[in-house]
């Protein structure tokens, strides 16, 4: 079989990747790649997502590049301007959209599609498996949040993977009825929505956040019933629960919310 270089910018990629049998093809990626290989110290970091230098890039010569859209929009043309074969990954609405979008279309990008097929079914299998599970009496009531840096925060609409796995998981996300992917809520919004579980998820500079210190950060919401019966979870980004990369193990983190919920019902 044909070997290629590939550079991956995008994560749900890379990890798809890793999962075909491709991580030693693999000759660039982005610092959030490293979670999902077995061995990142090989690999050359060939950008973020606010910057792709088209010199690496040129220095790696890759046969495929994957952007991802919304964050590589503008830079992808640039890098189809250079030469390179590029691809920009979509970014997945639901559930499904991560199995065929990224694992199915990434299969067939780098000629390996039985490979996906046969991970498509595993994870379609698993998918199914959990809503079994899941579907049928009370559902609760679920706010995410992405807590960034300068103390802002943003949330999950319908048109997201987030919204869908919660429903999967046999939960239902407090803004189900806002036709949008990710946007900054109003807190009055949040208060009125009043969840029975908050789900923060926690990157770089909140690994040593507490509970304590995210009430006080957001005292806004102190008057919610989650806030005052502790049902915040901060949710720490590994490689199999993760609410912030959409990539094949997505399914293993609305496994988890699914098992999570029941503890609160």
């Amino acid at each position: 079989m044909l070997q290629l270089r590939i550079v991956s910018l995008s994560p749900a990629v890379t990890e798809t990747l890793v999962l075909l049998g491709l991580e030693d093809e693999i000759v660039g990626i982005t610092p959030w790649c490293r979670m999902y290989l077995n061995n990142p110290a090989e690999k050359e970091i060939a950008g973020t997502y606010l910057h792709v230098p088209i010199k690496k890039l040129k220095d790696l010569s890759p046969d495929i590049v994957f952007l991802q859209s919304r964050v590589h929009d503008k830079i992808f043309s640039d890098v189809r301007s250079a030469g390179f074969n590029a691809y920009l990954m979509p970014l997945p609405t639901n559930v499904n959209a991560i199995i065929s979008h990224i694992v199915l279309d990434v299969g067939a990008i780098t000629g390996r599609y039985y490979e996906s097929r046969r991970l498509a079914e595993e994870l379609l299998d698993k998918v199914m498996d959990i809503y079994r599970r899941s579907r049928g009496g009370k559902r609760l009531r679920i706010y995410v949040e992405y807590l960034w840096p300068d103390k802002t925060y943003s949330t999950s609409g319908a048109l997201t993977y987030i919204d869908d796995g919660i429903w999967i998981a046999g939960g239902e996300n407090i803004f189900h009825s806002v036709p949008k992917e990710f946007f900054n809520p109003r807190d009055e919004d949040i208060v009125a929505g009043d969840p029975d579980l908050i789900l923060v998820n926690i990157e770089p500079p909140w690994e040593s956040l507490t509970v304590d210190k995210y009430k006080e950060i957001r005292e806004p919401l102190s008057e919610l019933k989650a806030f005052k019966y502790n049902r915040i979870l901060l949710v720490k980004e590994t490689r199999d629960v993760n609410l912030a990369h959409f990539g094949p193990s997505f399914i293993s983190t609305v496994d988890w919310l699914s098992k999570t919920l029941r503890q609160y019902l």
